[in-house]
């Protein structure tokens, strides 16, 4: 008996007796009765009342009647976070198939599948409870192409709120599909030619959530194409934040023409980086002091004495080990631990150094659309499906950085999602019933405010 799971030890008490036959559990009527021969009491087993599962125990005259488990814990979380933000938007704009979007968005932050196989997924979690949608190949590829363009626009204007911070970036995704007339020889910054779309990404600095995205052809990566989305998205306050590459004499005439702010880090041997003089001041980012100038036409200088060790430590060895002359330290040394950024933004350097700091969350948030949302290995047949593909998933993305701003670290997205899905609903022909809980999936529900009847009531 001691070897039994706590969910089973729990249903033993007075009048219940558990018995263990194979991999699995039942419960029997337990009384005793005095033995007179023996001069004692002893157990008598009565009439058998059920199967024990981690939901209860399941009567006897129920047991051929349970239809199926179901994931809900991770559903729950997705589902309530949905229900208070993209939800509303999605009724609004899509009243005739909102349902479908929200189960697609929902599956595949569980899980991102190609469309032959999320019915498998969807027929595996409470939604295909809660809605009756197939959710086949053809009912998502339907919903793919009849989604509107400016409805699309309209619900991602929805997701800013006006007056917040809103960065820009873009990256460039590779496709395998035929028929996308977006896909072009392009090159990125790791300098592969291969036919790709360019994809720009609004992301809200205030709140830290992507809000919008726009696709457009592999080679367009210029100034009047970032013009033109934050136009579409309605932004009032956005910042270009760029790599070294994309700093130019013609790229900044061009930004300033159109009056787009912008935030763009200099290499270290640019001729407008100016001679640094005193340290204005010292703030702390990340638990670790970062040195800071006054700002000489336009170029914020900063240094992080923790890299500007790193720096000079790799720069040593490089020199002992005669990969590097010793003649050289001296023309470097000056700029280990460094960061010069141009912006046209005049405010104090702290503020500055977090803007450009904050691109990390936007990096983050294109290695999760690209990897953990697979939107690099879809079979699109044609433009305007492509831009619906990459809709929804941006919603997904939405819901996805959701839950991460509401963690401390010690777990990721996906681990949260993978944890709750264990706790399930058991079908019977006549109830439904939530399985055991386990430990981590109950200290997830009381951090994150989950309602696990949320579901359940709809």
């Amino acid at each position: 008996m001691n070897n039994m799971p706590d969910w089973v030890l729990k249903h033993k008490g007075k009048g219940i007796e558990i018995r263990r036959f194979g991999d699995r559990y039942y419960a029997y009527e337990s009384s005793s009765r005095y033995d007179k021969e023996l001069k004692r009491a002893k157990k008598v087993t009565g009439k058998y009342l059920g199967v024990v599962t981690p939901a209860g125990i399941i009567k006897k005259s129920d047991v051929s009647a349970i239809r199926g488990d179901y994931e809900y814990g991770n559903i729950a979380l997705l589902y309530g976070i949905a229900g208070k933000t993209i939800l509303p938007v999605l009724k609004q704009v899509f009243p005739y198939m909102y349902d479908r979007i929200i189960i697609y968005v929902i599956l595949r932050d569980i899980q991102p599948l190609p469309m032959k196989s999320l019915r498998y997924l969807y027929e595996k979690t409470y939604l295909s409870r809660m809605y009756r949608e197939s959710m086949s190949p053809g009912s998502i590829s339907g919903m793919l192409s009849s989604l509107p363009q400016e409805g699309m626009v309209n619900a991602m204007g929805k997701l800013t709120e006006k007056g917040e911070y809103v960065l820009m970036d873009s990256t460039a995704i590779f496709s395998r599909s035929d028929n996308i007339s977006f896909l072009e020889p392009g090159h990125n910054s790791k300098e592969i030619h291969l036919p790709q779309i360019n994809v720009m990404m609004l992301f809200s600095s205030t709140r830290t959530l992507p809000t919008f995205i726009r696709v457009l052809p592999g080679s367009i990566r210029d100034v009047s194409a970032m013009a033109n989305t934050i136009d579409m998205a309605g932004i009032e306050k956005c910042v270009i934040v760029a790599d070294k590459g994309f700093f130019s004499a013609d790229n900044i005439k061009k930004l300033r023409k159109r009056h787009l702010s912008y935030i763009i880090p200099l290499r270290r041997n640019s001729s407008i980086i100016p001679e640094n003089g005193d340290f204005l001041n010292v703030f702390m980012y990340n638990g670790k002091p970062v040195k800071c100038w006054k700002p000489e036409n336009g170029v914020y200088v900063f240094e992080d004495p923790v890299l500007k060790s790193e720096e000079e430590r790799d720069y040593l060895i490089r020199i002992h080990d005669n990969i590097r002359p010793k003649s050289s330290y001296y023309d470097h040394s000056g700029d280990f631990g460094k960061l010069y950024l141009l912006s046209d933004i005049n405010d104090e350097p702290e503020r500055i150094y977090r803007l450009y700091k904050e691109r990390e969350y936007v990096e983050y948030a294109f290695n999760v659309y690209k990897n953990d949302l697979e939107t690099d290995r879809s079979y699109i047949r044609d433009d305007h499906m492509l831009s619906s593909y990459m809709f929804l998933n941006l919603l997904s993305l939405y819901l996805h950085f959701q839950v991460l701003n509401m963690i401390d670290g010690k777990y990721s997205v996906r681990d949260i999602l993978l944890i709750l899905s264990r706790i399930k609903i058991y079908s019977t022909g006549k109830t439904e019933m939530v399985s055991e809980i386990p430990k981590k999936a109950k200290e997830l529900i009381s951090k994150l405010g989950i309602d696990l009847d949320i579901l359940r009531k709809k």
